[in-house]
């Protein structure tokens, strides 16, 4: 899948649960990216990442991930890696179809 296959309709999909995570998100929740992986054949990820800064001196980022099918249905799965190694491959291999910065702009 490219981005011009990547169709409207599921763009909204997959952004419409980025903005109930958005809302949901007791931290700072930004730069949600639609994303594809070799390693995940047939899925799209929603990527995005989650800011704690509940202690401004060391606020701690990391990415979180959800699956859904080509249609933007949701897998009600997440990604998870075995070792480090598998994580680096699963990173590394992850190609941006579409980004935003915040999950409340898809739609304007």
């Amino acid at each position: 899948m490219d981005k011009k296959t990547l169709k409207v309709g599921v763009i909204q999909k997959i952004m419409d649960r980025a903005i109930e995570i958005n809302k949901s998100c007791k931290e700072q929740c930004r730069d949600f990216q639609i994303m594809v992986s070799p390693k995940h054949e047939n899925t799209l990820i929603l990527r995005w990442t989650n800011i704690d800064i509940s202690n401004i001196d060391n606020p701690v980022q990391c990415y979180r991930y959800e699956c859904f099918k080509t249609d933007g249905t949701p897998q009600l799965c997440s990604i998870h890696y075995t070792n480090q190694e598998d994580a680096n491959i699963f990173f590394w291999s992850l190609e941006p179809l579409h980004q935003q910065q915040c999950a409340i702009d898809h739609k304007l």
